[in-house]
């Protein structure tokens, strides 16, 4: 189980926050839930429901009950917390940044929805606006990890990747932070053009974990891109030999024999979904109600490459 419920909190965050960033992430599920049918429970009927959906594990009748009590009691601020974060648990998008809006109104201070309007506004390209909210919700763990990262990414340019990596580096943590910070600041410079110093993060990332999936990606595209054809396929080689066929690495093996691999994460938007994909990923692996399998299905992602990988990953994970 995540160990506590400001961890749980976070964790709905990293993995919901994802859709925010990426259109038509609305799961079929949820679209289908009719509110008609929630419209005549008292709003006391409701909650309860809500939460007997919630201890079933059915995010969509959770949020779609959650939502007609809040209807019934719209100045219960306890009963807006809960909806904000079911909601965004369920994929809504707009409706989470609304109710995100509102519970900032209640508590200025709330670091999920600071969080949540932050990626809003990495997604809409408003940098400035996104580095002000997320700065607001560097409190605890996991978001503060997440959104050193997210604002690390919206200086991801030739002129700001100085302030960006220092960004990174200033952000202590757990042990397991490392990895995510050495593969960021590589990401960032390899995006920014700084080829030097991202290798020398890449290296440090790589030895961290030599078997993490998006590492191993990632670092033998590098490799690749500098020409060095045959260290990415060693690279490859040694992630094979400590999981044999792993589809994405069979895949990219076959893309470098056929020429260079293309660059992993190109944009912020794009390295804000990579932030929380790694992050639902991590969250995912240490139990609880969110796995592996479960993280896909708040992205699914237009970008083809994001997700093929939470479908291969959720098959490797079933293995």
């Amino acid at each position: 189980m995540i160990p506590s419920p400001p961890l749980r909190r976070a964790a709905v965050a990293a993995l919901a926050a994802l859709a925010i960033t990426w259109p038509g992430m609305l799961p079929t599920r949820a679209q289908s839930q009719p509110r008609e049918a929630f419209s005549r429970t008292s709003p006391l009927g409701s909650y309860l429901a809500a939460r007997h959906a919630g201890d079933q594990r059915d995010v969509a009748a959770a949020a779609s009950y959650y939502r007609a009590a809040l209807r019934g009691d719209p100045g219960n601020n306890e009963l807006l917390g809960r909806t904000f974060l079911a909601v965004l648990a369920n994929g809504e998008v707009d409706e989470g940044v609304k109710l995100a809006e509102r519970v900032l109104q209640v508590d200025k201070n709330d670091r999920i929805a600071r969080l949540v309007l932050g990626v809003r506004a990495i997604k809409q390209k408003q940098y400035p606006i996104a580095r002000r909210e997320l700065a607001q919700s560097i409190r605890g763990p996991i978001t503060d990890l997440a959104a050193t990262l997210l604002s690390a990414w919206t200086m991801a340019n030739p002129s700001e990747v100085k302030r960006a990596t220092e960004t990174i580096d200033k952000l202590s943590g757990a042990d397991w932070y490392a990895i995510f910070k050495e593969l960021h600041a590589a990401l960032i410079l390899d995006v920014a053009g700084q080829k030097k110093e991202a290798a020398r993060h890449y290296e440090r990332c790589y030895k961290l974990d030599p078997t993490a999936l998006r590492v191993v990606q990632s670092y033998g595209s590098f490799l690749s891109r500098q020409g060095n054809t045959a260290d990415a396929m060693k690279v490859f080689a040694a992630f094979d030999e400590a999981l044999p066929r792993h589809p994405l690495i069979v895949e990219a093996t076959n893309e470098l024999k056929a020429g260079k691999l293309p660059l992993m994460v190109d944009t912020p938007q794009a390295g804000a979904a990579e932030v929380l994909y790694g992050l639902g990923a991590s969250l995912g692996r240490l139990g609880g109600r969110i796995s592996g399998s479960s993280t896909c299905s708040f992205r699914s992602i237009s970008r083809p490459r994001i997700r093929s990988l939470c479908f291969r990953s959720a098959i490797s994970t079933r293995r």
